[in-house]
């Protein structure tokens, strides 16, 4: 646990409530949270204000809902058939449910662009922070690349990403 966020605070789902769904995270998993935690408290550092945390840790059978429809639009992307061999190569890049990556907002400190935008001017390292509409997502993948998107939503509310300016 750290200062400002909770194990709990971290794997609440409510569609997982509501479904019944059993999102606990393995002993790996819980390794990968401790270090997104303290992550979290630099971010929080920075901003100077609460965080509230949307989403972070999400198990499989969470993900497969709450992706249906990027996965659909990713398998479209690359040529892919639903199977369960796309999804396994689909689910592999997700950072969610290896512990890695938190969706959060920031009121005090103002609108998810100038959260991402101090964020990425910082020097606190990530893998990936995505404007995402009316949310930041943030991820600590090992791979740290430094890379900064934002979404845009089509009709149906499936995300496609570009590099920001």
């Amino acid at each position: 646990m750290t200062h400002h966020f909770t194990l709990p605070e971290l794997t609440f789902s409510q569609e997982a409530t509501r479904r019944g769904i059993n999102n606990e995270p393995s002993k790996q998993i819980l390794v990968e949270l401790a270090h997104t935690r303290e992550k979290l408290e630099e971010v929080r550092s920075l901003l100077g204000y609460p965080m509230h945390v949307n989403s972070g840790y999400r198990c499989e059978a969470l993900e497969r809902i709450l992706c249906a429809k990027d996965y659909a639009a990713w398998c479209k992307r690359h040529g892919h058939a639903l199977t369960e061999v796309s999804w396994r190569i689909y689910f592999m890049t997700k950072a969610h449910p290896q512990g890695f990556a938190v969706d959060f907002t920031c009121a005090g400190y103002g609108t998810p662009a100038e959260v991402v935008k101090a964020i990425a001017a910082s020097g606190i390292k990530f893998d990936q922070l995505i404007e995402e509409g009316t949310w930041v997502h943030i991820s600590f993948s090992p791979l740290m690349r430094q890379r900064v998107l934002y979404a845009k939503f089509g009709p149906d509310g499936t995300p496609t990403y570009a590099k920001t300016n």
